[in-house]
């Protein structure tokens, strides 16, 4: 039921998945309202609320724990048990930069990280079955370290963009989410995996967290080996360690601290 005065109604037990390239997340029902996510082909998602004019809705996306608006012409419905089978059932998972499928008698081109809800445990070769152009990889069985950066560099160069997830524009937390999810690493937005570690401990396709302890403003950087990490600035790239931690200290406050993230321990 509708709040009184209220432009917005809730719903309940409706979802949808992503049938687009790239799907945007508006903070507020409105074109011009600030990006706060965007959702690739093949991911799913919890419909939350609808404004009374029925144009836009509000949704859940489970994978990065955050909420936005999309346009109603946006939305494509699947029903709960489908939801929960794509969520718990091996899926694939694109990593070439740009992957193509025939989808509803056209090309439709897919980003890496996008879904393809299809198992290798499948009796028949899928790729056979469908037109497809492009490199996945089973989500359910996690990359090595060094299939990792692999991923991490299909990202180099891409610009910096709030709330990006593309190689297009890319967010730095959501998008060392992405890199690390589509290695196989479950990342919520609020909080890290793995398990912390002394900076000096790193080894190639851990984290380094750089943290003002003033501001509470933390940056991140992905270590590559040979002293070398992998960071969002203006764009997406590729430093000496100390280089790196040199621009983050001269932008930080007198106080911080650097720590290592393992997340594939």
């Amino acid at each position: 039921m509708r709040k009184e005065n209220s432009s917005e109604w809730p719903l309940t037990d409706v979802y949808g998945i992503c049938r687009q390239s790239i799907l945007p997340l508006y903070k507020e029902p409105s074109f011009d309202s600030a990006l706060v996510s965007q959702l690739l082909f093949g991911e799913c998602y919890q419909v939350r609320k609808i404004t009374s004019t029925q144009n836009w809705y509000k949704i859940f996306h489970e994978d990065t724990e955050l909420e936005g608006w999309i346009t109603s012409k946006s939305l494509k419905n699947i029903n709960s048990d489908e939801y929960q089978e794509f969520l718990n059932q091996d899926f694939q998972v694109v990593t070439s930069p740009v992957a193509v499928i025939e989808y509803l008698g056209t090309n439709l081109y897919l980003l890496p990280g996008s879904r393809l809800h299809f198992s290798d445990l499948e009796l028949f070769n899928w790729q056979d079955h469908i037109g497809f152009t492009g490199s996945v990889r089973s989500h359910a069985i996690k990359s090595s370290r060094e299939e990792l950066i692999d991923i991490a560099l299909k990202y180099l160069n891409a610009p910096f963009q709030s709330g990006g997830r593309s190689i297009f524009g890319l967010d730095e937390k959501l998008g060392f989410a992405l890199i690390y999810s589509t290695a196989g690493y479950g990342w919520k937005d609020q909080r890290l995996p793995g398990k912390m570690i002394p900076s000096s401990n790193i080894i190639p396709g851990d984290l380094l967290i750089f943290k003002d302890l003033e501001s509470k403003i933390t940056h991140m950087s992905m270590y590559l080996g040979a002293e070398e990490v992998m960071w969002m600035d203006e764009k997406m790239k590729i430093s000496d360690i100390d280089e790196w931690e040199s621009i983050q200290k001269t932008n930080a406050g007198s106080r911080f601290e650097v720590e290592g993230r393992s997340i594939l321990s």
